[in-house]
């Protein structure tokens, strides 16, 4: 009995199953919705086509099976040779230059008479052979009537001669125009793929008005790492070439050759050496065609052990292409990597370092204050029923861990665009679109990086400590607080309030120092507790600058932004905020409050010149808003109404206004669930 595996958790689901494709394992192997047994229509999408399927093989080809961070950091995770691809292929040639004798024996084809002797009413026969009359004797019922001098036949034996269509070399030409048509219906296919890839990679590029213009200078400068100056006219003239030999071989299908030889005649792969196709100078070019489809063209048919074996690797293509998505949105974002067991610790500073692990059945698990786990799904959800899609994401949802579920080609059209874009708030499960073929999977995966890292790598805001017996300290500073018995730290300090801090307490501990020899010296009884407090300030203060020195870095351009402290009425400070802007680039960043649930979550609001955000939001479909306009420079995601200064909280997915319908129908579902 087959034991059927869940891979998300390693469950076995009771049978009969129904839900994702590529969500189990049967027996410890991959499958899309063909098995024995199986009923493929409780299986939501389909196995992937061979465009993407290829891609990802040459993909993983190019990088290694067992590649480094490093190596996935290095190479694009787009389509692999693109530039070859648009160029004409061997068969292409082949094609091009043997087509004129395909057509020359379609229409004008070697023909054998066939001779044929047969009673025939005496209308119809034209040709009687000598043997006739003696036939017609010795049949009498083939007489009409019979008269004293002769006998008046009513059938008589007759020759036919016809035609003779149906030879191998003439079933040869008309199977060979059958094969180049599905060739040239799949090359041409895959040359639209690459004419829209170069297309979106020149969209991106002239949308600067209406994107982010470092967004569109990323993937231009991805794209130019991939593409060559030449690629789009090589492309133009090869699709022109074989448009072309696509329909000279279409007008074949109407030739008097394919008309006559039957649609059930096939033939074996390897050719017989006959005369005609061996000395007529017509067939010999059409055996040369026939072999060159043979070598280029020609996908053998599959057993089932070699199928099952095609779709690890494929799988195993697909779950590596996810993994060197992350490693490219994390290098993306600026984080550095080092080997550490079997995943890696990423750092980057004002951040808390993040773990990554590529787990078993293909998983990608991302640790840090929360867990982000991925499920790469070889599969196309495209013509998914999107009611029976949402009812399975719902069913994933997980209050430890955000669920990714990373399918290959485009958004399925949800209800709820935020789960079909990959927004997740609430830790709710979500949909993540991506292909290889696509300009902006890795823009669209560092995004979602980044959503995450701001919600799971960010230090505790602000640094608090509970400090009793502390002596009181002098003055008041904007970047410390210390009331009752809390220690709030709000930012980090410069050099000299940190000098300060310590000469202040060094004084203070030397003067309890002195004070307890004094008593100790009248052997008086004194308290310890003010000097433990003065040495665990210091190593706090020391700390809190460590943590908090990072949050006046710029996350667009780099530079040190004017932070600006907002301590809030609390005494233990857990209604303090930040905000910072950068005198560069004039973007913002910080945390806001939101006042449906009271979480505290990080936002960051681009510096975008000449970019009207606003009018960008409305004219921006909602499962494209705002990747399409500002690409992974966002933490939690701008509300479409007020996208300037509102932003919706990633854990109930409402903006401080409320108004937009979005927002209201995402939290009245978010709160639903909980």
């Amino acid at each position: 009995m087959t034991r059927f595996v869940a891979r998300i958790d390693g469950t076995e689901p009771p049978f009969p199953l129904s839900g994702f494709c590529d969500a189990w394992l049967a027996d410890g192997l991959r499958f899309g919705a063909e098995l024995a047994g199986f009923d493929p229509n409780a299986v939501l999408g389909r196995w992937p086509g061979d465009l993407e399927t290829d891609a990802v093989m040459r993909l993983a080809e190019v990088v290694g099976e067992n590649a480094s961070w490093g190596a996935y950091a290095d190479t694009p995770p787009v389509v692999q040779k693109l530039a070859e691809r648009a160029r004409p292929q061997p068969l292409d040639l082949e094609i091009a230059r043997h087509l004129q004798h395909l057509q020359h024996v379609c229409h004008q084809p070697r023909l054998h008479l066939r001779v044929e002797e047969e009673r025939l009413p005496v209308s119809r026969a034209r040709r009687t052979p000598v043997r006739a009359v003696a036939e017609l004797v010795s049949h009498p019922g083939d007489w009409e009537h019979r008269t004293l001098r002769s006998i008046q036949p009513s059938r008589v034996l007759a020759r036919q001669i016809e035609d003779e269509w149906n030879l191998y070399e003439n079933r040869v030409a008309v199977r060979l125009v059958d094969h180049l048509l599905a060739y040239l219906a799949k090359r041409l296919e895959e040359l639209r793929k690459i004419k829209e890839v170069l297309e979106a990679s020149r969209d991106y590029g002239e949308e600067i008005r209406g994107t982010s213009f470092r967004r569109a200078h990323r993937i231009s400068e991805l794209w130019s790492t991939t593409l060559e100056s030449k690629t789009e006219e090589d492309l133009a003239r090869t699709m022109r070439q074989l448009e072309r030999a696509q329909r000279d071989l279409q007008t074949l299908l109407d030739a008097p050759l394919y008309l006559h030889v039957p649609r059930r005649e096939v033939v074996a792969l390897a050719l017989k050496p006959t005369n005609i196709l061996v000395n007529d100078p017509n067939y010999r070019k059409v055996a040369a065609l026939w072999r060159a489809w043979v070598k280029f063209g020609h996908k053998r048919h599959e057993t089932h052990a070699q199928r099952a074996e095609r779709i690890q690797r494929e799988a195993a293509a697909w779950d590596r292409f996810v993994l060197h998505l992350v490693v490219r949105g994390f290098k993306a974002l600026g984080w550095s990597a080092s080997m550490r067991g079997n995943g890696w610790e990423l750092r980057r500073r004002g951040w808390l370092p993040v773990r990554v692990q590529a787990e078993s059945h293909g998983l990608v698990h991302l640790t840090g204050e929360r867990a982000l786990r991925l499920l790469p799904l070889c599969a196309d959800l495209t013509t998914a029923d999107a009611a029976a899609t949402l009812a399975q994401l719902e069913a994933l949802d997980d209050a430890r861990n955000e669920v990714v579920v990373v399918h290959v080609g485009r958004p399925v059209a949800l209800v709820d665009p935020d789960r079909a874009s990959g927004w997740s708030m609430g830790q709710r499960a979500v949909l993540f679109a991506c292909s290889p073929w696509g300009i902006d999977s890795e823009e669209r995966m560092a995004r979602l990086l980044h959503g995450w890292l701001g919600r799971a790598a960010v230090p505790c805001y602000p640094a608090t400590k509970t400090a009793r017996a502390l002596p009181e300290w002098p003055g008041r500073r904007d970047w410390l607080r210390y009331e009752g018995d809390c220690l709030v730290v709000f930012r980090a300090p410069n050099d000299r309030e940190m000098e300060d801090a310590r000469a202040w307490s060094a004084a203070k501990a030397k003067d309890l120092d002195a004070s307890a020899q004094r008593a100790r010296a009248a052997k008086q009884a004194f308290a310890t507790a003010p000097r433990e407090a003065i040495t665990s300030f210091r190593a706090f203060i020391e700390d809190a600058r460590h943590h908090l020195s990072g949050l006046d870095e710029c996350p667009i351009c780099g530079s040190q932004g004017l932070l600006e402290a907002r301590p809030g009425q609390r005494p233990d400070g857990s209604d303090a905020t930040w905000w910072a802007t950068c005198p560069c680039c004039k973007s913002e960043w910080g945390t806001r409050p939101c006042t449906a649930c009271g979480c505290r979550y990080r936002a960051l609001k681009v510096g975008q010149p000449g970019l009207d955000v606003e009018a960008a939001a409305h004219t921006t479909p909602a499962p494209e808003w705002p990747d399409r306009v500002l690409g992974f420079d966002v933490w939690a995601q701008p509300c479409a109404e007020r996208p300037l200064d509102q932003f919706r909280c990633p854990e109930c997915g409402r903006c401080p206004s409320a108004s937009c319908a979005r927002c209201s129908s995402c939290s009245g579902e978010t709160h639903g669930a909980r």
